[in-house]
């Protein structure tokens, strides 16, 4: 009889627990598909009639709308495509955003048992909840709405899913922590350009057809496409806190399709730095077309608990709508975070300490595992340690130097502190083709995660376009879940007699000429930038002093000649004509090491207008006080000058002042007793793996035919050697080497070009 008594509690105990869970998931869940729940079979609903009642639900497959009154049919879909309930409820709720009054959520259980917890969202008119499977077979699952009446839970529903070509999200590998892989554990290598507003279907399809796969969008104020949903943030000034602006979302919803169709990736950017500035100088600022201005001080953002609580809503929001989609690659959830009052303001530990929060709500709470990444602004002195060590992906931006021995240096110093996949999110912001394929190549070849995310598709032309689709059909070939360790290669030495005189640019071409937008003298009226181009054996642009105060313009020159060591002084010739009633000045501005080092009043020419002027910036014995802040360039700094321009300024303007005309030309370096120095006649790198090894070899002086390189630490066996003409795509030549005490000497083909790539299997 004790036995039975035993027996009886325990089984009652056991109901107990299983009824507490239930009841936990249906009021608590929130969204995380790792947590125990109970088995979707054995759910109840615990207020009985009680709770919203759900009217219908009726469920469709992969990008077709859902279409009220449908009659209810079997649905068989692909894996990794969207399947789309709507709902069909009553329920008492005010804001249909808010999940404290109404909350829309389901189980689905997988073919494996697996199962997945997934909220659903309101899109302006009727209620959705979007799940792509990941298995093939027959899946089940059941929908719980809660409101301040109750909980109501439907009928179990099942659908079935049959394998399809779709490969599933991206995330950091589980075989290579260097690199990306799909969900179905092959690899995923980048490929990308950004795209951040203005998107059309017929660029997308230009970037696909030429291999890219990885694009970034702002979820910004500059998209007026998409009906002009998309010029607001999704939660607008517009829209409200706490309620979202339905045309950005369904902009979004737009570009998630097209990407879909072509295979491509969106990097989406959740806050992109301008959202969150609104006092900072010298950044743009559009804190006030956000609801959280309603809230208090951009500067406060990063610690408010009042704005936090509704960030968390819109990050369950965002992932309720597009976390389901392949298409969906990168969550970024900020760019540039020290162009944010509140970094710029001195809070920085809050800031650090909102992106662990943010980081650790979307891993919590995203189930499909969506990478995340954030990034500080490009100079050479960004480099954000907190942001490498915190997120997924150690993202640095490239401003600083384009130099493809930069990209190398940063790729590899942040591989060895953080191990971790490595990417460039934003670079370039020039047209020059050859700067563009020697960063993809020189990222490629240090291990790099993704190619350079070149900013923007507008700097992009025809020529790049050509590179990108050399470049993604060579790393097709490549295996990246293969372990591989960065060699850089032994290369030559050679002794190099400097001219007394050697040009740094003959004004045949603006291609690696750049205007940022952070000058206000950049811009036109209407706050559009204006364009260096090269006339007359100069480079000319546009700059407009109308502030009625202090107005300063820059044009910068990058990617050039980058090692200045053995020359005294650098001299510009500078012309500009302009009406006002103050000279316009010019000063210099160097960057050694990638750090702005910019002249100070000593360093001034006045510009007389209609006249050419020489700006004269010495480069040894330079006087003191010459460069602003009591900065010094020293000797060693003069090898690593990753980009110069010249700074145009007026004190006081004239509003009504028209646009100045301003030209370079003749920037040449020059050296009284020019010496010999030693230099390496290439550089090269690979990525050295058990079976297959890929490089890249360069030379800036002469072309790479015949040219030597040494992979030390090789191994031994004989390997075979593909060589590829990296601006073509065709293959150049192969041999066969066998290693000599485990160094492995490459011999380039005969070649015209300055650089190659190669293949190495073993």
């Amino acid at each position: 009889m004790l036995k039975r008594k035993q027996w009886f509690m325990a089984g009652a105990s056991l109901f107990v627990i299983i009824l507490a869970v239930v009841v936990v998931w249906q009021i608590n869940d929130n969204g995380n598909s790792d947590a125990v729940q109970a088995p979707i079979l054995v759910l109840q609903d615990p207020d009985g009639d009680a709770g919203p009642v759900i009217t219908s639900i009726e469920a469709k497959a992969g990008a077709e709308a859902v279409e009220e009154g449908e009659s209810p049919k079997p649905v068989t879909l692909l894996t990794y495509d969207k399947l789309e309930l709507a709902l069909d409820m009553k329920a008492e709720y005010v804001n249909p955003y808010d999940p404290e009054e109404i909350d829309v959520r389901a189980v689905f259980l997988a073919p494996s048992g697996k199962e997945w917890r997934i909220n659903g969202f309101y899109n302006g008119a009727a209620w959705r909840l979007r799940f792509a499977p990941n298995e093939s077979g027959k899946w089940r699952y059941k929908v719980a709405v809660t409101d301040k009446s109750g909980t109501s839970v439907s009928e179990e529903a099942e659908f079935v899913a049959e394998q399809g070509a779709n490969k599933g999200w991206i995330r950091v590998s589980d075989t290579n922590k260097r690199f990306f892989e799909y969900d179905d554990g092959s690899s995923f290598y980048g490929v990308g350009v950004a795209y951040p507003w203005g998107i059309t279907e017929s660029n997308l399809t230009k970037i696909a057809d030429n291999g890219g796969n990885l694009v970034t969008y702002w979820n910004g104020n500059y998209d007026n496409a998409g009906m002009g949903g998309g010029k607001e943030q999704l939660e607008s000034s517009a829209s409200g806190i706490g309620s979202y602006d339905m045309l950005k979302g369904f902009r979004i919803d737009e570009l998630v399709d097209w990407f879909g169709a072509r295979d491509l990736h969106m990097n989406f950017v959740i806050w992109p730095h301008d959202s969150l500035a609104d006092e900072i100088e010298n950044w743009p600022a559009t804190w006030k077309r956000s609801a959280y201005s309603s809230l208090g001080s951009a500067e406060n953002f990063y610690s408010s608990e009042e704005m936090w609580k509704y960030q968390e809503k819109l990050y369950r929001y965002i992932i309720a709508r597009w976390g389901y989609s392949s298409s969906i690659g990168i969550w970024n959830l900020i760019t540039e975070i020290n162009g944010t009052d509140g970094w710029a303001f001195g809070r920085q530990d809050e800031a650090n300490a909102w992106v662990t929060k943010v980081h650790n709500y979307f891993k919590g709470n995203d189930p499909y595992g969506h990478p995340t990444m954030g990034s500080m602004a490009g100079g050479g002195e960004d480099f954000w340690d907190h942001g490498y060590k915190t997120l997924d992906i150690a993202d640095r931006e490239n401003y600083y130097d384009l130099n493809f021995g930069a990209y190398a240096e940063d790729i590899g110093l942040r591989w060895k502190q953080y191990e971790k996949p490595v990417m460039t999110g934003e670079t370039g912001n020039v047209t020059d083709a050859v700067v563009h394929h020697n960063s993809m190549w020189s990222s490629l070849a240090n291990g790099a995660a993704s190619g350079p995310i070149w900013w923007a598709l507008e700097s992009y032309n025809d020529e790049m376009y050509k590179q990108m689709n050399v470049f993604a059909s060579f790393v097709r070939t490549i295996d990246f879940n293969e372990q591989r360790q960065p060699v850089t290669m032994d290369t030559p030495k050679v002794n190099q007699q400097l001219a007394h005189e050697v040009m740094l640019e003959d004004g045949s071409d603006a291609a690696n000429w750049l205007m940022p937008d952070w000058p206000e003298a950049n811009k036109d009226a209407t706050g559009s930038l204006f364009k260096p181009e090269a006339t007359g054996g100069a480079i000319q642009t546009s700059m407009r002093f109308a502030t009625g105060s202090f107005a300063q313009g820059f044009l910068q020159q990058v990617g050039g000649k980058s090692d200045w060591q053995g020359y005294d002084e650098l001299l510009i010739d500078v012309y500009a004509d302009y009406e006002g009633a103050e000279p316009l000045k010019a000063r210099p501005v160097l960057m050694p090491n990638g750090n702005w080092t910019e002249g100070d009043d000593a360093s001034d020419i006045v510009l007389q207008s209609g006249e050419w002027t020489t700006l004269r910036v010495p480069l040894t014995d330079v006087p003191a006080g010459y460069w602003r802040e009591g900065k010094l360039i020293t000797g060693e700094q003069l090898n690593q000058i990753s980009g110069w321009g010249v700074k145009v300024y007026a004190s006081s303007t004239d509003k009504a002042a028209g646009a100045a005309v301003v030209k370079l030309r003749n920037p040449r370096l020059s050296a009284a007793e020019p010496p010999s120095i030693e230099i390496h006649d290439s550089e090269g790198w690979t990525m050295v793996g058990a079976k297959t090894s890929y490089g890249w070899l360069v030379s800036e002086n002469g072309t790479i035919g015949g040219k030597t390189a040494t992979i030390n630490g090789f191994g031994e066996g004989e390997a075979k050697v593909t060589w590829f003409d990296a601006w073509t795509g065709e293959e150049a030549g192969t041999s066969v080497v066998l290693p000599e005490n485990g160094a492995l000497k490459l011999t380039a083909p005969a070649s015209e070009r300055s650089d190659m790539a190669f293949l190495i299997t073993r």
